[in-house]
């Protein structure tokens, strides 16, 4: 069946290709900070993907990856001339305070090294926790950041002494998914209440019902370390405690995102808030109204990179859900159609240019 969703994931992987070469070259060594602290399988998704292309560019596995206090020591054992990629998948300035956020204590703890946030939302809590970033960010001179969507790329620019670049979620990166066996459902909805301005969800399922998960809290025995992953480092000669951490670190990431992706495999139709929901749903070719109200950041990143794609469509409020959901495409025995339509999936889905601002400014 035709993949309604490949070209705009390949144009991404390309860009995030593109940018990461920046930083490594073939062989380069590199360190990975900031593993998810939660279950999420959407933010394991942002790890797995930032492994995939730097390995991909580097033909490589990290000399380091974590994400605790003690980690941050270790990445004075590694090689000078390894950067600091930092992993996007939580929002830069969110609930963390000052020296206590990882990206704030590598920088002042390395200033010499070349550090790379990743793409990512930026939403400060209050404007001690910005000066406090722009202070930090500021001093440190080889500090790089990439943001996910228009509204983080502004505010970057207004308030960071560095370079800013636009970039998509490292997500993309991801190999095109195919959903497991399962249950067909008609609907389903993957939300989290994320506070009072936002779309309703109550309201939206009594107009279009169906099961509902915010699918933050994955089981916990997907973390535990299995032999398999020991397995696999010593096959690359990774003997060291590091490298058996940084294998680890992408197999735990791969079995979140395979828990998420059999959540969303018996679906015909997905209504997400998540951006990750969103883009899991471009990766397995699943139809979704991305649901979110005006001005929101999900809808920003959509626009900036997924907004030619025929899988995804935009709500506001949950009286726009159904004539949302009537403008997807739907599949019959191997034929996409829309408005009861053939598609026209020849000579190819068109390409638009990527974000209108420089790729870094």
């Amino acid at each position: 069946m035709y993949h309604l969703g490949e070209l705009v994931i390949r144009r991404q992987q390309e860009k995030l290709i593109k940018s990461v070469r920046k930083f490594v070259s073939k062989g380069q060594p590199y360190v990975i900070m900031d593993f998810p602290s939660v279950k999420d399988p959407g933010h394991h998704a942002s790890w797995l993907g930032l492994a995939r292309v730097l390995h991909e560019v580097t033909g490589r596995h990290p000399v380091l990856t974590g994400g605790v206090a003690k980690s941050i020591d270790e990445v004075k054992n590694t090689p000078g001339d390894a950067p600091i990629f930092i992993c996007g998948w939580s929002d830069f300035g969110g609930g963390r305070i000052g020296r206590d956020d990882i990206r704030f204590r590598l920088a002042c703890r390395y200033p010499d090294r070349t550090i790379i946030q990743m793409p990512q939302t930026i939403d400060f809590a209050n404007d001690a926790l910005l000066e406090y970033a722009k202070r930090t960010i500021g001093r440190h001179r080889k500090f790089f950041f990439m943001t996910r969507d228009e509204q983080s790329f502004g505010l970057a620019k207004a308030n960071f002494d560095c370079d800013v670049e636009a970039g998509p979620d490292t997500a993309f990166s991801i190999e095109l998914l195919k959903p497991f066996e399962a249950d067909p459902m008609r609907l389903l909805y993957v939300m989290q209440p994320f506070g009072d301005d936002d779309v309703d969800i109550a309201e939206a399922r009594a107009i279009a019902d169906g099961p509902l998960t915010n699918w933050i809290n994955g089981p916990d025995s997907l973390s535990r370390l299995r032999k398999s992953s020991v397995v696999k480092a010593a096959m690359r000669r990774g003997f060291s405690r590091a490298q058996m951490v940084s294998q680890h670190h992408e197999d735990v990431a791969a079995r979140y995102v395979d828990y998420g992706v059999r959540m969303l495999s018996g679906a015909q139709r997905i209504i997400t808030n998540r951006l990750h929901g969103h883009i899991l749903c471009l990766l397995l070719n699943k139809p979704h109204v991305a649901v979110a109200r005006n001005g929101s950041r999900l809808h920003d990143a959509i626009g900036s990179w997924a907004s030619d794609s025929p899988l995804v469509e935009k709500a506001t409020n949950a009286g726009e859900l159904l004539a949302a959901m009537s403008r997807l495409p739907y599949e019959m025995n191997g034929t996409w159609y829309k408005s009861s339509r053939p598609m026209d999936l020849s000579p190819s889905l068109p390409a638009r240019d990527l974000v209108p601002h420089p790729s870094i400014v």
